[in-house]
């Protein structure tokens, strides 16, 4: 940096100056240190902006940091969200799913239930028709074998008379 030379020169300027005996002060060329203080008059300014530049660069670029930053943070909150809107969206559908398929088993359960009841209701009245079709049966069978008995007696009972 510039200001630090001429503030090393006026320092070789203050130390290379001859002594006065007996007062412990020193002569400096009053031209030189002049000439020193009109560059240090000049540099201080140019370095003073050349760092006010270096601030606000330095400033702009924390700022566009600062705005990336915020676009990141702000991007994955949106995605946090998203996530877990989809994530209670899921736990969600898979309540209802599970609720539906708990539903569906338990109508099916009363579907079977009904069709065993049913089937069963109908077995009896199979059964029952059955019985009632076999004691029809039956007694048309006893009625065609009480006829064919009495056919059979009829017949001995004729040979018997043919025979005395």
């Amino acid at each position: 940096m510039e200001i630090l030379e001429l503030v090393e020169q006026l320092e070789d300027l203050a130390t290379s100056g001859r002594k006065l005996p007996g007062t412990g002060r020193s002569l400096i060329d009053p031209d030189r240190l002049l000439e020193l203080v009109d560059q240090l008059r000049i540099a201080v300014p140019r370095d003073v902006h050349e760092a006010q530049e270096v601030l606000q660069k330095r400033e702009n670029i924390l700022n566009q940091s600062l705005l990336e930053a915020k676009k990141i943070k702000g991007a994955a909150e949106t995605e946090r969200r998203s996530r877990l809107d989809e994530g209670e969206v899921l736990k969600e559908a898979k309540a209802r799913a599970q609720e539906v398929a708990d539903e569906a088993q338990r109508k099916a359960q009363r579907i079977l239930h009904l069709a065993e009841e049913e089937a069963r209701s109908r077995r009896g009245s199979a059964d029952e028709y059955a019985k009632e079709v076999l004691y029809q049966l039956e007694q048309q069978v006893a009625t065609v074998l009480s006829t064919v008995r009495h056919g059979i007696e009829v017949l001995d009972s004729q040979k018997e008379h043919q025979a005395a």
